[in-house]
C-alpha cells in the first residue's frame, strides 16, 4: 500500500442521447504481451446471461453525484484514487421532474456544491485514521474556483473535530479541520494535450457547451486518474460522508483481494431497461473498440457498487488503440461518441473484456476480478425476500439498496452478504431516515462494514450516528 489521493470535481450541461456505433470489432488491441484467441464459453458465460425478466424495477432515475475528475465548479465530484495512493473526485447530476438530466443551460445556473465538500471533507479528517498517508487533490473547473474553495478552507471559522466528534473518540484528529495534505488544481493543467486545444486555461467549461456534462465530468474523471500516481484510487460523490473511523488503506487493500465489479441484466420489455442507459453502455463499448454483443444486449454495466480503481488498468484502457479507429486517441473517442458516456461504465466493460482476453495467461491483473449479477448474487445468497422490498417502480439495485435493510428477520444474512462482497460504500439519502425503523437501522449499521455514505445527504450525522455512542466500529472482512 503506497500513496492515497483524493480528487474533486464539478460538471454541467447534457449530451446527446443516441446509439452507440455498431461495428465487426469486438475489443481493444490487445495488449503487447498477449496473443489473441478464441473466448471459451464458460468465460463469456461469467459477463453475458441469459435473457431474463427482472422482477422489480422502472425508468431509471438517477439521483447519483456523477463523477468528473475533481472539478468543483457547478456540481462537484469526490474521486479518491488511492495507492494503494490517494485521490479524490466529486460530481452531482440534476434530474427535472421527469427523470431525465436537464439541459447544459439548466445546469449553468446550478452553483459549487463547496458546502457538501467542506463537511465530507471534514468528516474524512476526523474518522479517517491512515490520514496522514493520504494526499488530497481537488481538481476545479478554473483558476477563479480554485480560489473560491481556497478560501473557504482558509476559513478561521471552521469548526475542528473536537475529541469526541459524532460521539467517536477522536482524540488524535481533534485538532484538524480538514484533510492537512490537500492541494488544488485546475482541471486544464491535467487535461492532455488534445484536450488542452479544444479549451482556455482559464476555464474549461466550453467543454460543456461543446461534448455535454456526462462526457465532461467523465474527460475529467479520466484524465485525473491518469494524471497522479497511485496503485489504488476511489471514485466518490460531493455528498459523501464518512460514518466511522476507518483506515483507508486497510480497507482498499481487503476490497483488492477479492475485487468484484457487479452488473445488472437489462432485457427488451423489462421495466428495469433503461434505453439512456443502453445507449451509455453501447456508446462506452464503442470508444474501447467493443461492441455489447459480446458481452450480451441485456447486460449493463451501470450498476453502482464499483468505486475502487486501478491505475495500471486505466493506464491500459487509456492508451490502447481502438479497432474501431486506430488512429484516434482514446479522449478524442470519447468526446466523439454518439451517445453519453459514463467513465466507471467504461472501466468495467474494459475489465471485462480484458479478462476474456487474458485468461488463458498468467497474468492477474484481469483474471483476479469477479463479474457478477447482482439480482442473481443476491437471490443465491438468500436474499430474495430482500431483493422483493426495493419497490417494483425503482431500479439501480445499489441507489436502493437501503430498502433491503428492512428485512429485519434477514438482516444477519444481509450483513455477511455486505461483508462477503466488501460493500463499504452506500448509496443512502436521508428520505430513507422516514422509512426504517430507528433500531433497525442502527443495529445494521453497528454491524454492516459501510465506512461512508455516498451520492446524497445520508442526514445520519444529525441523530443516527452520534446515538450510536461510538460503537460502530469498522470491520475489513
Amino acid at each position: 500500500m503506497k500513496r492515497f489521493r483524493a480528487l474533486f470535481s464539478s460538471s454541467f450541461g447534457n449530451a446527446h442521447r443516441s446509439q452507440a456505433k455498431a461495428a465487426d470489432a469486438s475489443s481493444e488491441t490487445l495488449l503487447a504481451d498477449q496473443q489473441q484467441s478464441e473466448i471459451d464459453e464458460s468465460q463469456k458465460e461469467e459477463v453475458t446471461w441469459t435473457d431474463q425478466q427482472r422482477q422489480n424495477g422502472n425508468r431509471l432515475r438517477i439521483q447519483f453525484a456523477l463523477w468528473a475528475s475533481m472539478v468543483i465548479s457547478l456540481c462537484c465530484i469526490l474521486y479518491i484514487v488511492l495507492s494503494l495512493t490517494d485521490t479524490i473526485d466529486i460530481q452531482d447530476s440534476f434530474l427535472n421532474n421527469k427523470g431525465t438530466p436537464k439541459s447544459a443551460s439548466d445546469m449553468k445556473v446550478q452553483k459549487p456544491h463547496f458546502p457538501q465538500v467542506l463537511a465530507m471533507l471534514h468528516s474524512m479528517a476526523c474518522l479517517i485514521t491512515d490520514l496522514s498517508h493520504i494526499n488530497i487533490s481537488i481538481i476545479l473547473s478554473s483558476p477563479a474556483e480554485v480560489q473560491a474553495l481556497q478560501a473557504l478552507l482558509s476559513s478561521p471559522t471552521a469548526p475542528s473535530c473536537t475529541p469526541n466528534y459524532l460521539s467517536y473518540d477522536t482524540t488524535n484528529s481533534a485538532h484538524l479541520t480538514y484533510p492537512p495534505q490537500l492541494t488544488l488544481h485546475n482541471l486544464y493543467d491535467i487535461l492532455p494535450p488534445s484536450i488542452q486545444n479544444l479549451t482556455h486555461v482559464n476555464d474549461t467549461s466550453s467543454l460543456v457547451a461543446a461534448y455535454g456534462k456526462y462526457k465532461y465530468q467523465s474527460v475529467k474523471k479520466l484524465a485525473a486518474a491518469a494524471y497522479f500516481e497511485y496503485d489504488y484510487g476511489m471514485w466518490l460523490d460531493s455528498e459523501g460522508f464518512v460514518l466511522r473511523p476507518v483506515e483507508f488503506r486497510e480497507m482498499v487493500r481487503k476490497w483488492a483481494s477479492e475485487p468484484v465489479m457487479w452488473t445488472e441484466l437489462e432485457t427488451q420489455g423489462s421495466p428495469r431497461r433503461n434505453e439512456w442507459i443502453v445507449g451509455i453502455n453501447q456508446g462506452c463499448a464503442s470508444v474501447l473498440g467493443r461492441t455489447m454483443e459480446s458481452f450480451g444486449t441485456a447486460v449493463s454495466f451501470w450498476q453502482g457498487f464499483t468505486w475502487i480503481i486501478e491505475k495500471e488498468i486505466v493506464m491500459d484502457m487509456v492508451n490502447s488503440p481502438s479497432r474501431l479507429e486506430p488512429d484516434t486517441d482514446f479522449f478524442t473517442r470519447l468526446l466523439n461518441a454518439k451517445s453519453d458516456i459514463f467513465e466507471i461504465v467504461m472501466y468495467k466493460i474494459h475489465i471485462a473484456g480484458r479478462k476474456r482476453e487474458q485468461s488463458s495467461n498468467n497474468s492477474t491483473l484481469y483474471t483476479k476480478y469477479r463479474v457478477l449479477d447482482m439480482q442473481k448474487t443476491l437471490i443465491n445468497f438468500g436474499l430474495e425476500a430482500a431483493y422483493k422490498l426495493i419497490p417494483p417502480k425503482l431500479d439501480i439495485i445499489s441507489e436502493r439498496f437501503p430498502h433491503m435493510i428492512l428485512a429485519s428477520s434477514l438482516q444477519d444474512l444481509l450483513v455477511q452478504f455486505v461483508k462477503e462482497y466488501k460493500f463499504f460504500f452506500m448509496c443512502f439519502h436521508s428520505g430513507y431516515l422516514n422509512v426504517i425503523p430507528k433500531d433497525v437501522l442502527q443495529s445494521f449499521m453497528r454491524k454492516a462494514p459501510v465506512a461512508m455514505t455516498v451520492s446524497n445527504p445520508s442526514g445520519l450525522e444529525k441523530e443516527v450516528i452520534p446515538e450510536g455512542m461510538g460503537t460502530w466500529s469498522m470491520s475489513y472482512v
